[in-house]
């Protein structure tokens, strides 16, 4: 089951409610969108909640023809006071981060990873409208290609890359998070980090609660692939690590152990992208304090599920953040 998104401004969470009159998806016709409040509010100057989510039925068959009023909306367990924006189906922009570990400890099967991310990034990117960049990790995190809309210099850049060294996870993320964070956004962009590995940290310079602290300021939803073939297997540990890492931001961990299946979980991911949903809204109560926003999405019919992010840290100064855990 999977997804939930970030967008531009630094904040996120919601409040809406269900009908239980959709359950299967869509026709693919042309998204719904509706401003509920005049455009200009979606700006990273308002104190405005931008939010991206799936919602799947129990079968993980995606559900993407509800409207604002088939879910409820919780922030800090408070309703947000109004919706400003709703999308199904989004064909919002969207900036990908793909991470691939580039250790030793993926040497035998990293040419599986390089394939499967090609391919992945071929198919996801619409120029003018999408980007990506690829940042290779080892001992040390490295772009290989910075922010593009064009699958081509993203696949020269992959195919340069070649296994060795540890494995700096924890840096990687927090570094592809902020690179995210930064990158000027004119207005309601989703964020996504996909990142290929076995989940084991062997540089430990940082630690898995600075690299979720990281995705939650940037407000940005992983989908961790893990190349660890059993639970037996020595690094079989790094999976819960991965799960931690994509569950909090509304995402998932899928097998990419071999190439059938890792591309048929990065076919997932891209299932995922194209049936989010959508929504800004005003918070509740809001202050500028760096604190901790618990966001809930609960549908009203019963047997869907809402995959999205656990919360947010409300916009503030960095060293309100760095106060936070």
């Amino acid at each position: 089951m999977l997804s939930c998104f970030r967008f531009c401004p630094p904040l996120c969470v919601l409040g809406i409610s269900l009908l239980a009159t959709a359950q299967s998806p869509a026709p693919a016709s042309a998204p719904e969108y509706r401003f509920l409040a005049p455009l200009a509010t979606i700006s990273s100057k308002v104190n405005e909640v931008n939010l991206a989510f799936t919602v799947t039925d129990h079968h993980g068959h995606f559900i993407s023809n509800l409207r604002p009023d088939d879910f409820r909306l919780l922030d800090n367990q408070l309703t947000p006071r109004r919706l400003t924006f709703f999308q199904q189906r989004s064909d919002l922009p969207l900036h990908v981060a793909v991470l691939i570990d580039a250790s030793a400890s993926v040497k035998y099967r990293f040419k599986v990873e390089q394939n499967s991310a090609l391919a992945f990034v071929r198919k996801i990117l619409r120029p003018g409208k999408d980007k990506a960049l690829v940042i290779a990790f080892n001992d040390q995190v490295t772009t290989i290609q910075d922010l593009t809309d064009r699958a081509t210099s993203v696949s020269k850049a992959i195919a340069r890359v070649n296994p060795e060294g540890n494995t700096a996870l924890y840096d990687a993320v927090i570094y592809a998070a902020e690179k995210l964070r930064r990158i000027p956004e004119d207005g309601i962009t989703r964020r996504a980090i996909v990142v290929v590995s076995d989940g084991v940290d062997t540089v430990n310079r940082s630690s898995l609660l600075q690299a979720q602290a990281a995705v939650a300021r940037a407000e940005v939803m992983i989908f961790s692939l893990t190349t660890n073939t059993s639970q037996f297997e020595p690094n079989a540990k790094g999976d819960e690590v991965l799960r931690q890492l994509a569950i909090s931001t509304g995402g998932s961990i899928l097998p990419a152990h071999d190439e059938p299946r890792l591309s048929s979980s990065l076919r997932n991911v891209e299932k995922a992208l194209r049936n989010q949903y959508v929504v800004a809204y005003s918070p509740p109560e809001f202050h500028a304090d760096g604190a901790y926003h618990k966001v809930e999405v609960l549908p009203v019919k019963k047997g869907l599920r809402a995959n999205c992010r656990k919360g947010y840290y409300a916009s503030a100064s960095v060293e309100a953040m760095k106060t936070q855990p």
